[in-house]
C-alpha cells in the first residue's frame, strides 16, 4: 500500500513537472493565436499591458538618448534639438495609445485586409516574425517567470494568478529601424 502511495505521488510530481515545462509554450502558442486573429479579449487575458507599456516606454527612452547622445556631437539642428525635447512626450503618448488590446487587434485586423499592399506607419508583426520555429532563446528566469524569443522580439512572462501574462517585451534594434523605415 505504502508503494504505491510513493509511486502515485512520484508519477502525479513529474505529471506536474512536466506540465509546468511545457506550460509556457502553450501559453506563447495561444498568445500568437489570439494575437493573429486580433482577439481583443484573448489579448487582455494574456497580457499585462499597464507593464507592457512601461517596459516599451523604457526601451524607446533608451533608444532617444543614444540617438541624442550620438547628434550631439555633429551640429545639431534646432529640429533636432526641439525633436530630441519632444519626442519621448510624443512616443510615450503613442505608447500609450497603441499598446492596448483593442488597439492591438484593430491594427491587425487593418494589416490582415490591407495584406502590405500599402506603407503603414506602424510595422505590425505577421507570422514570419513570430515564427516560433526559429526560437533563439527560451529559458526559465525564475520559479513564476520566463522569456522566450526570435530574432526580433523577446517576450518576458510572469505567472499571475492562475496563468502566464507578458509584462515585457524586447525588439531588437534591427526591427525597430526596420519599422521606423516604413519596412
Amino acid at each position: 500500500m505504502k508503494k504505491t502511495l510513493v509511486i502515485v505521488v512520484a508519477v502525479l510530481l513529474i505529471l506536474a513537472l512536466a506540465g509546468y515545462v511545457v506550460s509556457p509554450f502553450l501559453y506563447v502558442s495561444s498568445l500568437k493565436g489570439a494575437f493573429l486573429a486580433g482577439d481583443s479579449n484573448k489579448l487582455a487575458n494574456l497580457v499585462d499591458f499597464p507593464a507592457l507599456r512601461e517596459s516599451l516606454k523604457e526601451q524607446v527612452a533608451t533608444i532617444l538618448t543614444q540617438q541624442t547622445k550620438e547628434s550631439s556631437g555633429s551640429n545639431q539642428s534646432p529640429f533636432a534639438a526641439l525633436s530630441a525635447f519632444v519626442g519621448p512626450a510624443f512616443l510615450n503618448q503613442a505608447v500609450d495609445m497603441y499598446c492596448t488590446p483593442e488597439a492591438i487587434a484593430g491594427l491587425v485586423k487593418k494589416n490582415n485586409q490591407a495584406k502590405s499592399n500599402t506603407q503603414s506607419f506602424i510595422k505590425i508583426p505577421g507570422p514570419s516574425d513570430l515564427d516560433w520555429s526559429k526560437l533563439k532563446n527560451f529559458s526559465f528566469t525564475g520559479p513564476t517567470s520566463f522569456r522566450i524569443g526570435t530574432n526580433h522580439i523577446t517576450l518576458f512572462a510572469r505567472l499571475e494568478g492562475p496563468g502566464w501574462k507578458v509584462y515585457r517585451m524586447e525588439v531588437s534594434p534591427d526591427f525597430l529601424e526596420d519599422t521606423a523605415n516604413g519596412g
